[in-house]
């Protein structure tokens, strides 16, 4: 048992560097996960244990996906920063999916409402073209 709990600690050990990345993706899976299962409540689509799954076997593929391209960058080619272009694809798309499970939930497209913040027009304009989306549904 104490020869377990050494290779534990030398695997953990190796995977420090990587350890942030990889609870920040879990994070965003899991809450991509119960934004989902909201949305899908709130639209009245049963859950399924196909869905469930998906997202376990995203988990497991995104942190596999995320160590090979930790080891690539250390070990093999360490000019190109492929942790982070790749660990910002995966972030990308998880944000994404939250927005979109965000717009099914409340009915409001955060994607617009954060470009009419960034064009500098007026709050009142934001919330407005928001509720003019939300009326058009």
């Amino acid at each position: 048992m104490d020869r377990v709990t050494h290779m534990i600690f030398w695997v953990l050990t190796i995977l420090s560097p990587v350890n942030a990345v990889m609870i920040t993706i879990v994070f965003l899976i899991v809450v991509d996960f119960i934004t989902g299962s909201y949305a899908s409540y709130k639209s009245k689509v049963p859950i399924s244990s196909e869905r469930i799954g998906n997202t376990i076997s995203k988990f497991f593929i995104y942190n596999l996906v995320i160590l090979a391209s930790y080891f690539m960058e250390e070990h093999i080619v360490d000019e190109i920063p492929f942790l982070k272009i790749i660990a910002g694809f995966i972030a990308l798309t998880e944000i994404k999916s939250i927005m979109e499970n965000f717009n099914k939930i409340y009915g409001v497209n955060p994607f617009k409402a954060l470009i009419n913040l960034l064009k500098k027009s007026e709050l009142k304009d934001a919330i407005e073209s928001m509720s003019k989306d939300q009326k058009t549904k």
